[in-house]
Order: structure tokens, then sequence, then C-alpha cells
């Protein structure tokens, strides 16, 4: 089915679509492995260091733990003692206890501590180091941690909130000397501690977002709270706590621009509550990452806090532009490609459109026309197969076993017998003059036909190959034949006339003087023919001269030639024969005419006249000794052969 040229567009646009979608794809899929390296890189890059500060914190926790309980053994001695006295007496107890560690507490500040706290076993609050005056309350409700501990009595490690803060909380039992429970010591960290050691230890700029759901709503708004938060540009329920490195313009405002388009995807995998990072391509063309780590709470069941670094990432920029140059290098080349494509196509299409105008013109002419290296038939015309009764080149083939075989061979025609040594069929044509170029071939119902062949050397696939047109030349060679005929063949004799032997006797003389070949001539005479037409008419001298020519027409040499000279005298023409040779023949053909009887004229007999062609001889001298030969025969009695 041929296609149209909106057809092929439609093809080629698929075409395009779906080869530039591939591409798409598998880059696709190469840009989004490699983003992920990238994510996997900064999220481990996060989780590392914020794991190696946790492990830091625990242990200056457990040292200042250590600290408090065995190296300070009037520590247990006064919470005992304060756990056994009245309100009254707590109070001067809860100053002794402040006095003895706030120097330990100071240096613990500087180590990056925020609270240092002591409680009951009932999860009351004894002693605040970052708020001594604040005392008493319970803190069964707000601090799980605490509740934990007094519990279980074991120590307990994790992000909690409180009432006012939350932080990263190391919760330690203590003990009396004796075994006795005293109550629970809190050495926890800030947020900020997170923040402070990743921007200057670790290089990260980092923010730590804390829910606003571990408060009470009102509570992010007191002016007591040791860590002031405002609303985070990451998500409208987490706070990001403003101290140190950070700045409403750097770390609200401009993240909110920069990652407005991946808000709705960070929210979403907030919601998941498990690490994950996205990127951001900014208006000066650098790509930031954005990873987010969850903290979980103590109890480890519940994310409380998101960890989220920023960090620019030349390889995820690199791996964009890549991405996007090597699309567009494969849409021009497919978009060049199916243009060539499309133009070939149309050419194509052209060129089957010409091919079938050809095919319609070539079958509606009278000639045989074919493609071939005269050893296949590569394409044919209706003619040809008409001719030979053939579907195409290779049934010819099949029926056909060498196309040259069909070339009949017969003197004025070419044929194969006419080749020379290592010369093809083409050579032989090229070589034969135009109006020479003619074959002779049977048609399917074996009739001669005769044709003109001209030739048209055309390429195919390297191979010297032509386009052979045959003109039917058949009822053009038989009205030649008949006007040949006329012209050289004696219309009552039937032999030979006078022209036909003059055009046969040029070319023997010419042969014999380049040559120096030996030539003799005959001229024959009826004897008394004049007697004939008188005594029994025209009709039977006419018969006479019939008789005469037939029967030397057939005794003489297919080397001879016969011809009727003129009237009642005939002549022969003996190429490569010597005069003594001529002699004999024609005594043998005298006797023969000897032999001839008419009905009614009675016996007839004629007189030769012989010569052959001597040195500076022309065809007048020769044809003078032959006629003076003759003449001698005659006046000699007739009927016997003379020579000169």
């Amino acid at each position: 089915m041929k296609l149209s040229q909106v057809n092929i567009i439609i093809l080629l646009t698929i075409m395009f679509i779906g080869f530039n979608s591939m591409v798409y794809y598998f880059t696709e899929r190469n840009k989004n492995e490699r983003i992920q390296i990238a994510f996997n890189e900064n999220i481990k890059d996060l989780e590392t260091h914020y794991k190696v500060l946790l492990h830091n914190q625990s242990i200056a926790a457990d040292s200042m733990y250590l600290f408090t309980t065995t190296t300070r053994k009037d520590v247990t001695i006064l919470l005992e003692k304060a756990l056994n006295s009245s309100e009254e007496d707590r109070v001067l107890v809860r100053k002794q206890l402040y006095d003895l560690l706030n120097g330990a507490y100071q240096i613990m500040k500087m180590q990056g501590v925020l609270q240092y706290h002591f409680i009951f076993p009932n999860n009351q609050s004894f002693l605040r180091f970052h708020k001594p005056e604040k005392f008493g309350d319970d803190l069964s409700t707000v601090r799980e941690d605490f509740s934990y501990t007094n519990k279980t009595q074991k120590a307990i490690k994790g992000f909690a909130q409180g009432k006012t803060t939350h932080g990263f909380r190391n919760n330690y039992p203590l003990f009396s000397k004796d075994g006795k429970h005293l109550g629970a010591v809190e050495i926890s960290f800030s947020s900020d501690n997170v923040q402070n050691y990743l921007a200057t230890i670790s290089k990260i700029h980092t923010h730590f977002l804390v829910n606003k759901k571990i408060f009470k709503a009102h509570t992010w708004k007191r002016d007591d709270l040791i860590l002031k938060y405002v609303q985070s540009a990451e998500h409208e329920d987490f706070m990001l706590s403003m101290r140190g490195l950070h700045s409403q313009e750097k770390c609200i405002r401009e993240n909110k621009h920069n990652f407005e388009e991946q808000r709705d995807e960070i929210q979403n995998a907030m919601k998941n509550q498990k690490k994950f990072a996205v990127y951001s391509l900014l208006d000066n063309y650098d790509v930031t990452i954005a990873s987010f780590f969850p903290i979980k709470g103590v109890l480890g069941d519940e994310t409380l806090a998101w960890l989220v670094s920023y960090e620019k990432s030349p390889f995820i920029f690199s791996t964009l532009m890549s991405t996007n140059i090597i699309r567009t290098i494969f849409a021009l080349f497919f978009l060049g490609l199916f243009y060539l494509s499309y133009k070939l196509l149309l050419a194509k299409d052209a060129i089957e459109r010409e091919h079938k105008t050809l095919n319609d013109v070539l079958n509606t002419t009278d000639d045989i026309m074919f493609s071939t290296n005269f050893q296949r038939i590569n394409f044919s015309n209706r003619k040809f197969k008409e001719f030979f009764d053939v579907d195409d080149g290779e049934d010819f083939k099949i029926k056909h076993d060498r196309f040259l075989n069909l070339f009949i061979k017969q003197d004025g025609y070419l044929h194969q017998d006419l080749l020379k040594k290592d010369e093809s069929f083409s050579e032989l044509i090229q070589r034969t003059p135009k109006d020479k170029r003619v074959i002779l071939i049977l048609d399917k119902h074996l009739n001669p036909k005769s044709f003109n062949i001209a030739l048209s050397k055309t390429a195919d696939k390297g191979f010297e190959t032509y386009l052979v047109t045959l003109t039917d030349i058949t009822k053009l060679k038989e009205k030649e034949l008949s006007i040949q005929k006329k012209a050289y063949i004696d219309s009552l004799t039937g032999v030979y006339n006078r022209n036909k032997f003059d055009d046969i006797l040029k070319q023997e003389f010419n042969r014999s003087v380049r040559y120096k070949r030996n030539l003799s001539i005959a001229l024959v005479d009826i004897d008394h023919f004049k007697n004939f037409n008188d005594k029994f008419g025209h009709l039977v001298g006419d018969e006479v001269l019939i008789l005469l020519a037939q029967n030397l027409n057939s005794k003489v040499r297919e080397t001879d030639t016969f011809a009727r000279w003129g009237g009642e005298e005939f002549v022969i023409l003996f190429p490569e024969t010597q005069i003594e040779e001529t002699r004999i023949i024609c005594e043998k053909l005298r006797q023969e005419v000897e032999k001839l009887i008419h009905p009614e004229a009675g016996n007839v007999t004629a007189s030769f006249g012989v010569t052959q062609y001597k040195e500076n001889d022309t065809v007048e001298t020769i044809f003078k000794r032959c006629d003076e030969a003759l003449y001698s025969a005659k006046a000699q009695g007739r009927n016997r052969v003379v020579s000169n």
C-alpha cells in the first residue's frame, strides 16, 4: 500500500515522538538513579554527622552523670534528705544542691548542655539549674522520659519535649548509698547544638524543625521559652529555631521561594516519617539538595522533629545539564534523520510514480523492451511477455536457458556465431552499423520475426546492464526482400539479373586484384534462339529461356554465381578458379544443356565463351575477351566451349 504525503508525515511524526520518548525514558531513569545517588550520599552524610554528635553528647552526659553520682557523694545525700524533708526544709536543701553543682552546670553549658534537672520518684521537679526558681510541678503528663526512668529505674536517651522546650534528653536514675531510689537526673542538649555543630564542624547548613503539636498552641508565644521559634519554610506544621546562624531572609524567605515547587512533595514525604531528599534548580542555575532526616521521640514511636540540611550539588546540576544535552542531541539527530527519511520517501514515491508512468508508457508501445545483461532478464514490458509467452524474467529463464540461443543463425542477421573471441554480444552490436543491427527470433507460434535491436547502457548493482529495444521490422523486411527480389532477380527466369551480378562481380574482382586470386567468367548463349521465336513464337522462346536458366542455376557450384546477362545470354562467375578448371566445369554444364528437350521446340544447345582474370585487367577487358571466345564458339559450329 502506497503512503500519501500526509500519511508519511504522520508516520514519521509518530516515530519521532516514539524514539524521543524512548530516549526520554532511559535518560530520565539514568537521571533519577544519579540524583538518588546524590540524595543517598547527602542523607548519609547528614545522618552520620548527626549520630556522631549524639554519640559525643551521650559520652559527655555519661561523664557528667558519673561526676554527679560517683565523684560527689553528697549529691545523693542531699537528694535523700530533700525527699524526706518538709517543703520548708526542701528550700534549704535545694539551695545547698544548687550551690554545690552550679559551677559544674556552668561548665556543662559551655559543652552545649541545655538542662540540668533533678526530679523526685513521683516525677515532681526538684531543681532546674536553668530555672532554679521554678520547682515542685508534676511532670508525669509532660515528660514521658522522666516517667519511664522513674518507673523502670533505668536510663533513657532520646529526643523529648518539655513544657517550654525540647531537647536531646539523657535521663539517669539516682539511688542512695543503700540502694534506695531517689528519682532521676536529666542532662539534655538543645537542637541549637545540633545546628551549630553541623554548620561549624561539618560545614552543613542545617535546620532543626519541631512539630507544633508537641507543645500546646499558646506555648509557642510565651516569652519565657529558652529557644525562640518561627514558622518554618519547609512545612506549615513545623517551627524553626532562629538562633545562631539562622535568619529570616536566608532560612525562611529564600528557602520558601527556592522550594516552592517542591512544597507538596515535601509535605507528602514528611507524612511518611522516613528520611528523604528533594532538589531545586535555582534561578542562578545552582542546584540545592534539601535532605530530611526524621527525629523520633524518646520512645521511638513517632517523629517529633526533622533535621533538614541544605547543600549545593554540582553533581546533580551536571546530571541535569548532560540529560538535557543528550535529549537535545538525540532530538536533533532524530529530526534530521526523519527529515532525510521524509525526503527519501518522497523521492522514492516520486520514483515509483515515474516508474509506474514509465511502465505504462513501455506497456503501451509496440516495441519489445527489457533490461538484461544477456544472462538474465531484470525487467520486461507487456509486449515481451506476450511475445515469449512468459510471466516474468524468472519464468523466461526457466523456459529459455540462454537468451542468445533465441537468435536464429541466418545471413543478414546478428547471432552468437558472429562473436569474436572474448567478445560480448553488446560489443558485437556496437561494432555493427545501425542499419545492420537486425536479429531473427521465433515467436511463441514458431513464426520467424525480424527485429531491429537497440541498446542503452544502464547500471544495475555494479553489473553492465542494457535496456534492449526490439522493433518489429518483419513486414518491412518482407517488403525489402520483395523489392530486393525485383531489383536483383530476373522476372522471367527467376535467376539473378545483370544488376545483382554486377554487384557480386565488383566485390570478387576487387578481391582478386587485392589478393592476387584467380577469377574466371563464362558467357553462355542459346544456340539458334531466334529460330525458336520465329518458328514457335515468343512464349515458347521464353519457355526455352526458363528451361535452360533453371537447369544451369541448379547445376553450378554454391560458390559460383549464375545470372541472366540479357536476351538469350547468361553469365557465370567462378571465384578462386583457374581457366582450365573453368573449361572442365563449363563442358559438363554444356553436356547437361544438351540433354534438355522442350516439348515443342525440341533439343536445346548452348555455346560457352570462357576467360580468366589477368594482371592489369579491367571488367571491360575481361568481358571483351569472354565475348570474343563466345563468338569463336559460335563460329566453330556452336554447342561447344571456347576459352580465350
